[in-house]
C-alpha cells in the first residue's frame, strides 16, 4: 500500500486537529505519569527563568510575555498544571490560532503563536518552541515531505537544547533529538513521508524508555517523562492520518507500571489481525513498554516478535488479543533483576 510522499498545509491543519483530540483524550493518562508535587516544582521553576530562556530562542516571545496575554484574569500561569493538561490545552490554542490557514506560512505563523499563548507550563512551553523550530523551515514550503519535517524536526531539537542541558536521558529534549536523528536517517534511505514519520517515533521511543534507567525519580514511580510521552503520541497519531490506521485510543484505565511483586517475561509471537499494520504493532510496542521493560519488539510483517519482563503479565496478554493472536506464548519468573 502506497502512502502520500507530501501534504498540502490545508491537510496537515487537519491533521493537527486530529493531534489535538487524541491528545485531549490521553490527558489524564499523561497526568498520571507526573506527579502532582513534579508539576507543581517544575512550573514553579519555569515561571521563573522561561521568560528569560526563550526570549532568546523564539521571536514570538521577545513580542509577547505571561503578563500582557489575553486571558482572563485570575489565570494561573504558574499553578500545578501538569504535562498532559499543558499539551493539550496549548495543542487546542494552536490549532485555533491556525484555524482558516491555507499555506504552511500562515498554518505555522499561526501554530507557533497559539502555542506561546496556551502552554502554562514546561511541557506547553517545550511545544512552543518546537513548533518555533518546525515554523523555520516549513514556513518557506508549499507542502509538508519527509525531508522538510526531517529538517524542521532538527531546528526544533537544536532550539530546545539551548534550553536545557540534553543530559536528561529520555526527557523531551533527548527524545526530540532521537526523532530529528530517526527522520533524517529514513529520509537518507528514500522513506517517503509516512515512513519518516514512523522512524522518528520508533527513534524517540527507544529514548524515552532509557528515562526510567538514568533518571532515579522516574525509575522509583515507574514512568517515563510525560512531556516526551505526550509529544511521541503527537508522532503517532500523524503516522496514523498518514496511513489510514486507527488514531490512537485513549485508555480506559491509563495503565501505570506497578514497581515491586514478581517479575515475569512475556514472549511470544503475535499474528497481526487482518487491517492490523505497522500503526497497530506500533500501538502494542508502545502499550507494553508501559506495563514492564521492552526486551524486544519487531512489528514489521503480520507476524510481530515481542518479549516484555512486567510484573503485569495478564495486562500484557490482553493487548494482544486488541491486535492480534499470540503464537508460541511463554509466561515465566524472571531470573532478571527489575
Amino acid at each position: 500500500m502506497s502512502f502520500p510522499s507530501q501534504i498540502s498545509a490545508i491537510e496537515l491543519l487537519s491533521a493537527f486537529r486530529s493531534i489535538a483530540q487524541v491528545v485531549a483524550e490521553h490527558e489524564q493518562a499523561l497526568n498520571q505519569l507526573q506527579s502532582e508535587d513534579e508539576g507543581q516544582a517544575e512550573s514553579e521553576l519555569e515561571s521563573e527563568l522561561a521568560p528569560a530562556i526563550q526570549a532568546e530562542t523564539d521571536p514570538w516571545l521577545r513580542q509577547k510575555s505571561r503578563a500582557d496575554t489575553n486571558e482572563p484574569a485570575g489565570t494561573d500561569f504558574a499553578g500545578t498544571d501538569l504535562a498532559g493538561t499543558d499539551l493539550a490545552r496549548t495543542l487546542a490554542v494552536a490549532v485555533a490560532a491556525a484555524d482558516g490557514a491555507a499555506d504552511m506560512a500562515h498554518l505555522f505563523d499561526g501554530l507557533r503563536r497559539g502555542a506561546v499563548e496556551g502552554a502554562a507550563g514546561p511541557a506547553g512551553q517545550s511545544l512552543a518552541t518546537v513548533f518555533s523550530g518546525l515554523a523555520e523551515v516549513l514556513c518557506n514550503l508549499d507542502h509538508l515531505d519527509g525531508a522538510g519535517l526531517a529538517l524542521g524536526l532538527e531546528v526544533a531539537a537544536e532550539l530546545l537544547a539551548s534550553e536545557e542541558n540534553g543530559q536528561n536521558r529520555g526527557a523531551m529534549a533527548a527524545v526530540l533529538a532521537a526523532t530529528a536523528a530517526g527522520a533524517l536517517s529514513a529520509v537518507d534511505d528514500g522513506a517517503d513521508l509516512a515512513e519518516v514519520v514512523i522512524t522518528a517515533a520508533d527513534e524517540g521511543l527507544e529514548e524515552l524508555e532509557l528515562g526510567p534507567q538514568s533518571n532515579p525519580d522516574l525509575a522509583e514511580r515507574g514512568v517515563v517523562d510525560a512531556a516526551a510521552a505526550g509529544f511521541l503520541l503527537m508522532l503517532d497519531t500523524l503516522a496514523s492520518v498518514l496511513t489510514g490506521e486507527p488514531l490512537p485510543a485513549p485508555p480506559a484505565d491509563a495503565p501505570r507500571l506497578i514497581t515491586g511483586g514478581n517479575l515475569f517475561v512475556v514472549r511470544c509471537d503475535v499474528v497481526a489481525h487482518a487491517g492490523c499494520g505497522l500503526e497497530s504493532a506500533n500501538w502494542l510496542e508502545s502499550t507494553w513498554h508501559e506495563l514492564g521493560t521492552l526486551k524486544l519488539f519487531d512489528g514489521i510483517g503480520p507476524v510481530w516478535k515481542a518479549e516484555l519482563l512486567t510484573t503485569l503479565p495478564g495486562e500484557a496478554v490482553e493487548a494482544i488479543f486488541a491486535v492480534g493472536r499470540p503464537q508460541n506464548l511463554h509466561i515465566g519468573v524472571a531470573t532478571e533483576p527489575s
